[in-house]
């Protein structure tokens, strides 16, 4: 994709889908617009969160639109990024992928797990190049280059002051370099990835958490209430830290002051210098890329 004179963010899915698209259209044109509807998974309006002067409530004419949460990859790009780099979401037939998964549980789990996941999501498999050309989701498998490029447009999202001072209090308060980000997307709305994602991610989180120093605390950050407490219940409250919202986690999609409150989550998790995150989180990986992709990571 060429860069253009403008270009508008269009896409429609969460707060982490919506970031990724509006610095990629950041990439792709000198004057790069963010259309934000309200939807019923996104009740937050884009000047509820941020307070760039981006936002335009339609699309211009003439206007290149850009509705994809994967992070574009220009043809410039290409000789930093070799063909078959992507593990999520690759273009693997699905037999190969099955056999691969089965190696890899027989094999102790010693290769790359992501090379061998069926295609999570329909708008993955249809916005999935046949080079496997993409850099979403790969984290410290990134090459620097990328994460000069990104890293600097990442840094001209500019939230809300209220919302970044509120996220900056309370980390002076309980964060230091020895809490881990636990990240933990349940998929509550969706019982089957819920079965087939969330569940079996939480033993292998488990063995994360198990062989962390004694003396480390967890920020947990998720799409569940219940997370906490059962994480609470087996380390101990006083080495699992929350933030304090005022409206549920489970429910976050019903009113622009959860949306705000899963931003601030988002900023506190970038703060952190060791992350667990979940398989398939954009939410996460904007949190790295937020945080200047330092965090060493570690995907359940």
């Amino acid at each position: 994709m060429a860069i253009n004179d403008l270009v508008v963010s269009t896409e429609t899915g969460g707060l982490g889908n919506r970031l990724k698209s509006w610095v990629s259209s950041m990439r792709l044109a000198a004057d790069a617009r963010v259309h934000w509807p309200v939807t019923k998974n996104m009740p937050a309006a884009f000047s509820d969160l941020f307070a760039n002067q981006c936002a335009v409530d339609a699309v211009p004419g003439g206007a290149t639109t850009y509705g994809s949460w994967r992070l574009a990859v220009l043809p410039h790009d290409e000789p930093y990024l070799p063909a078959g780099f992507a593990t999520v979401g690759a273009g693997a037939h699905p037999v190969i992928r099955g056999l691969g998964k089965a190696w890899w549980s027989f094999a102790g789990e010693r290769t790359d797990r992501y090379r061998f996941m069926v295609f999570p999501k329909q708008h993955s498999r249809r916005s999935t190049r046949a080079d496997a050309r993409h850099i979403d989701l790969e984290y410290e498998r990134i090459p620097q280059y990328f994460r000069d490029v990104y890293g600097e447009l990442f840094r001209r999202v500019v939230v809300r002051p209220e919302i970044a001072a509120a996220a900056a209090e309370w980390a002076a308060a309980n964060l230091d370099a020895q809490v881990v980000g636990v990240q933990v997307r349940t998929w509550r709305d969706d019982a089957r990835r819920h079965r087939k994602y969330h569940l079996p991610a939480l033993r292998r989180l488990m063995r994360l958490l198990d062989g962390v120093d004694a003396q480390s605390r967890f920020l947990v950050v998720s799409d569940s209430d219940d997370i906490g407490p059962m994480l609470a219940q087996r380390y101990g409250m006083e080495r699992v830290l929350c933030y304090p919202r005022t409206t549920s986690r489970a429910d976050s999609w019903l009113a622009p002051r959860g949306i705000t409150e899963d931003l601030i989550d988002m900023l506190l998790l970038a703060r952190t210098r060791r992350l667990f995150a979940s398989y398939l989180s954009t939410f996460s990986e904007v949190a790295w890329w937020l945080g200047g992709t330092t965090a060493r990571v570690s995907v359940f």
